[in-house]
């Protein structure tokens, strides 16, 4: 069979770029595939917490993830398609136990506020009334995201998939991409457990086993897989009354009638908090409450993604149940709920590699997302299909995540959280 374009990596990323590039090729003329080893979202996008939000230090960032949100806020009237949206709002929180963390929630709000992301800068007592309960010092400042919230991973993956199959694209479980074939400074196609495909131009998202397809073409980037748990609680008893209301572009993206009226409400919105280095987001479907860190450097490395180990240590689970508990005293009674172990793919700035391969005419990588891919994913889809057209690239900065960006020297690894 030969095809187009073909995409491996049936997760968040490999299924909007499909999406994306389905849009604009004749199925017929220029045939999409989209190839996934296992189930579609059954690596990092299906066990991702899917938290959207804008609050980053990079313009290139903010302005992707502005885009995103209003795509998936729309995306269920567009497409009739559930992905969970739910406009919890998402607080971050900087606090006078550590100083930086009050000025960069206020140099990030205003950031988000020039790119046009809708942000309210908060002190402690207007937090106190966002999030009842919650503890907070005087000191401390936040940046209110009323607008954000977060998606159903799985749906959402599904949802791709199935739009990108209605406009055209090929998308099949159950395919494991084993080799690249090689031509000089091409890939004519790939061998799968199914047989052999040929293609014009092949892209590589297939996050924490990108880096080994990778190697096989005699391309090594510098992607590093660590393995984050995650702590649940149960959730609070208490629902949200009211969602957080939007104003100025946001509102012609939303249609409250499509405002996700059967899905169940979270007890509080999504936090951020950066002075204690975690975030937690409702799961409402589950009433659960997530609670994973928010830097790296804990974090087991793994040389094999396919040995996740799944058991989380119990002092992971005690500190999460302690970090939670020290902002929202009131979890501190809540039981435990599970546990989870996932795969998050690094690279040393935390920012992922998105471009043609070094060496490389039509080999391309989209990966090393560290954790960020659910609030950057329908840009990523829209920026690589004008990528693989040949047009200019709008979607994103293509020099930002350049994979070339490395190639200088040796590359210096970080274990910060990308904000």
């Amino acid at each position: 069979m030969r095809v187009d374009t073909l995409i491996v990596g049936g997760g968040v990323m490999g299924a909007s770029i499909a999406l994306a590039r389905a849009r604009r090729t004749d199925p017929i003329e220029q045939p999409v595939l989209l190839l996934e080893r296992r189930h579609f979202g059954a690596g990092s996008s299906g066990r991702s917490g899917a938290i959207c939000r804008q609050f980053y230090s990079d313009r290139e960032l903010v302005g992707m993830a502005r885009d995103s949100l209003r795509d998936y806020a729309s995306f269920e009237t567009r497409h009739g398609r559930p992905i969970g949206f739910t406009r919890s709002g998402v607080l971050t929180i900087g606090g006078p136990g550590r100083p930086e963390t009050v000025e960069l929630v206020a140099r990030n709000a205003a950031l988000m506020q020039e790119c046009g992301a809708e942000v309210e800068l908060v002190d402690a007592r207007r937090m106190r009334e966002l999030v009842p309960g919650i503890d907070v010092s005087d000191g401390a400042l936040g940046a209110w995201e009323p607008g954000a919230g977060f998606v159903d991973p799985q749906r959402t993956v599904d949802a791709f998939v199935a739009v990108a199959r209605g406009a055209g694209a090929t998308a099949r479980s159950g395919v494991e991409v084993q080799e690249l074939v090689l031509d000089g400074a091409r890939v004519r196609g790939v061998r799968t457990s199914d047989g052999d495909f040929e293609c014009e131009r092949i892209v590589i998202a297939a996050g924490p086993w990108t880096r080994r397809l990778l190697q096989r073409a005699r391309v090594d980037l510098p992607l590093k897989v660590v393995r984050p748990e995650q702590h649940f609680l149960a959730m609070l008893p208490e629902r949200m009354r009211t969602r957080p209301t939007l104003s100025g572009a946001m509102d012609a993206e939303f249609d409250p009638r499509f405002a996700a009226a059967s899905e169940p409400e979270p007890a509080h919105p999504v936090l951020l908090d950066i002075e204690h280095g975690y975030y937690t987001r409702c799961e409402p479907r589950r009433e659960r409450t997530r609670v994973g860190a928010m830097d790296y450097e804990r974090d087991h490395v793994l040389d094999d993604p396919d040995t996740l180990d799944e058991a989380v240590s119990p002092e992971f689970s005690r500190w999460s149940r302690d970090a939670l508990a020290r902002r929202l005293p009131r979890y501190a009674a809540q039981p435990d709920a599970g546990t989870l172990a996932a795969w998050y793919t690094l690279t040393p700035d935390a920012q992922a590699l998105i471009g043609a391969c070094p060496g490389f005419e039509n080999l391309f990588v989209v990966s090393g997302f560290s954790g960020h891919g659910f609030k950057l994913a329908p840009s990523v889809g829209e920026g690589v299909a004008q990528l693989l057209e040949g047009a200019p690239v709008g979607a994103f900065s293509a020099r930002f995540f350049d994979p070339a960006r490395f190639a200088a020297a040796a590359a210096a690894w970080g274990g910060a959280f990308g904000l």
